[in-house]
């Protein structure tokens, strides 16, 4: 409930600031609703392109969260013809939607306005749990040689959890099903040289062992956790950029959190820095090498 004295971040009034969170010991509402706001240089250009989709946990408990796609009460929404879709334009938007419940944010793979017409592929490595540190990296360094060898740019990032998000920024001359079938080559090319450490099968019985290669969320109205989004999770991790010889240590869950981003963010350099400046079109030989 508000009261007289309620706290006021980019001039929404926040309920509950004391609310504790209970997976993240030591932290409030009010510590997530400032996290929101002391990242919004890097987080804004993110979100406010795309759109979005959240996941809102119910009076800060984690065991009570749901994914949302569609508009309701939550950040101020824009509705196309099919799906609708929510947007938030600034960082009150966003502390809108934090104050209503929001710690993920998640987003499109396509941005305004030409949304029938994706401008990034991503392709989620998300390994069996069971799995060291040294396999994982050991699958990044495959995709990395891979996208390399077919002339790609492509930017990593931690997704928050056990996984790793390449993300490959494209010039918007491909259809979404173009770029599906290419990112389910580019997965298939990862199986077929390593079975034994990939899978691209869904199913939960052909994971035990392996690193799943996810291509589906590069589908219309699929989304990828945001960079610089807080995840739902114990210690509140973040999903993080990074340059790829961080990927020397071990940089799953909780590696960068609540605590530790805005440091982080504040002294070094931004390895997502040229991503604007390097779309990229995929060439017919690119396809033709993962037969897409």
């Amino acid at each position: 409930m508000l009261s007289p004295g309620s706290p006021r971040i980019a001039g929404i009034a926040i309920s509950h600031p004391e609310r504790p969170i209970v997976e993240a010991p030591g932290h409030t509402k009010l510590d997530v609703v400032r996290y929101h706001e002391l990242v919004a240089a890097w987080l804004m250009p993110q979100l406010a392109p795309r759109p979005i989709a959240v996941v809102k946990c119910m009076e800060g408990r984690f065991d009570d969260c749901f994914f949302q796609k569609h508009p309701s009460r939550g950040p101020r929404a824009d509705l196309d013809d099919s799906p609708p879709f929510m947007r938030v334009a600034d960082i009150a938007d966003v502390v809108r939607a934090v104050q209503n419940g929001t710690y993920e944010f998640h987003t499109w793979g396509a941005s305004f306005p030409r949304l029938e017409r994706p401008d990034r592929i991503t392709l989620d490595l998300d390994p069996d749990g069971s799995l060291p540190w040294r396999l994982v990296r050991e699958a990044a360094g495959q995709m990395h040689a891979l996208l390399d060898r077919l002339g790609l740019k492509w930017f990593v990032k931690t997704t928050g959890g056990k996984g790793l998000h390449f993300v490959l920024p494209i010039t918007r001359r491909h259809t979404w099903l173009e770029i599906r079938e290419f990112a389910r080559g580019l997965a298939d090319a990862l199986v077929g040289a390593a079975p034994s450490l990939f899978t691209a099968k869904a199913a939960r019985e052909a994971r035990p062992g392996r690193v799943y290669v996810d291509y589906l969320r590069n589908a219309e109205g699929a989304t990828a956790v945001a960079a610089y989004s807080l995840r739902a999770r114990p210690g509140l991790p973040v999903s993080m950029p990074i340059a790829f010889d961080e990927l020397d240590r071990d940089v799953r869950g909780d590696h960068f959190n609540i605590d530790n981003a805005v440091d982080t963010l504040a002294h070094r350099h931004d390895p997502w820095a040229d991503y604007e400046h390097s779309r990229q079109t995929l060439s017919a030989s690119m396809r033709r090498a993962v037969h897409a």
